[in-house]
């Protein structure tokens, strides 16, 4: 690939200086003198653009790049990668057995003596060993491989690892997006005996829509689940599996990266208790929606054993209420100002009153769409209204103001 795309000091240099171009505009404008292939270059002003809020720091770099337009879309984030690093801290050799170009690497480096990366595409992985190479990450080791060929060579040399790390790509062959673990590649239920001689201790990055529950069910030794959510947008699922320990109770972690001074963490036993949720007959002075980790989770009722006065609205009204405002609830919070039944007459009245305001519904006859147009309001300014069901069937109006 280095040869072939020819990376060099204006290669870089070209990138530099047309940064904030129009990449289409680089493409169809005519260059001199060029000692190095121009789609490559401005494929990196496209995956820069692409990556500049994400990853700041790898964003800043001269010398690291992409080797396509997907590996760049599809990276981990800056804040999740760094998180994922600490997993791994003071190990002495990981296993990642599926490093793409590198984003989760850059990060476990710093953490741990010794990275074996392994990457099935060719181009991903001179990627991933330049850019390696290219920012002092010396104790990176890149490997071009098919990672099931390679944990074959790992067993018949009897390597071991502190722990593997794999994030299966959630692609079929028709490009469709799928999510179970039988469904990705490579398959890792087929690999956990295999991997279970060579490590302790395995990382699975997942879609964040695998359902729980049964993932418990196909994989044995689970003990740690991390739900993790970007600015309340759940990201992945990582299930640590321990080969050495089996346990009847795992725990679950919901994090949630607001941005990067706050950043919503709570944690609970899995399977969850069996306290009784207390609802609530009335919308009180305070209403809270738990962020997106804690409802992929679903532990409302452990919600509720940590936060003892907040009350939830209905059996299938995922948010709460209470009458005294609750610090650093991990969700969003709102001071109520205003609440009516769901009926005519308040309906024609709320377009004189709110013209604009920011419609949602939980558990409601309509969809926020649809109660928008039935209200005749527009999106906008700082005002919620959230339509609800409270209890098994009042159907009521909330207006709020986000604390």
């Amino acid at each position: 690939m280095e040869n072939q795309f020819a990376i060099s000091d204006s290669f870089f240099s070209f990138i530099r200086k047309n940064i904030d171009a129009d990449p289409t505009k680089l493409l169809l404008k005519k260059h001199s003198g060029l000692d190095f292939d121009l789609k490559f270059a401005v494929l990196q002003i496209e995956c820069r653009k692409k990556i500049l809020k994400k990853l700041p720091e790898i964003s800043n770099l001269e010398r690291f790049i992409f080797s396509s337009s997907l590996s760049a879309e599809q990276c981990t984030c800056q804040t999740v990668a760094e998180f994922h690093s600490t997993l791994f801290k003071g190990m002495n050799t990981v296993l990642d057995m599926t490093s793409g170009v590198g984003i989760d690497d850059f990060y476990i480096a710093k953490n741990v003596k010794k990275l074996i990366a392994i990457e099935k595409n060719p181009n991903t992985a001179f990627a991933h060993k330049y850019n390696m190479a290219a920012n002092n990450r010396d104790n990176v080791i890149t490997i071009n491989d098919d990672c099931i060929n390679y944990m074959n060579h790992i067993i018949n040399s009897n390597q071991k690892f502190d722990a593997i790390y794999i994030d299966p790509a959630r692609r079929d062959k028709l490009d469709k997006r799928v999510f179970g673990f039988e469904c990705c590649e490579p398959n890792i239920l087929d690999l956990l005996d295999k991997i279970s001689i060579a490590t302790p201790c395995l990382y699975i990055k997942a879609s964040p829509m695998i359902d729980i529950t049964q993932a418990l069910k196909e994989i044995e030794g689970i003990t740690d689940i991390w739900i993790i959510g970007v600015k309340n947008e759940c990201k992945e699922l990582l299930f640590k599996v321990n080969f050495t320990h089996k346990c009847n109770m795992q725990k679950i972690h919901t994090i949630n990266f607001e941005n990067d001074t706050c950043t919503q963490s709570v944690s609970f036993n899995w399977p969850v208790s069996e306290h009784v949720i207390s609802y609530s007959n009335a919308i009180m002075d305070y209403l809270y929606e738990p962020n997106c980790c804690l409802m992929k989770a679903g532990v409302f009722n452990e919600l509720q054993c940590q936060y003892q006065s907040i009350h939830k609205l209905g059996k299938n009204t995922h948010m709460f209420t209470s009458n005294e405002p609750i610090k650093d609830f991990p969700g969003r919070s709102f001071k109520v100002m205003e609440v009516m039944p769901f009926c005519s007459k308040n309906i024609k009245s709320l377009h004189n009153k709110y013209p604009k305001i920011n419609v949602s519904v939980r558990n409601f006859k309509l969809e926020a769409q649809e109660l928008k147009k039935r209200l005749k309001v527009n999106d906008g300014g700082n005002l919620f209204l959230f339509g609800v069901t409270v209890g098994y069937k009042d159907m009521m109006l909330a207006i709020a103001e986000k604390i």
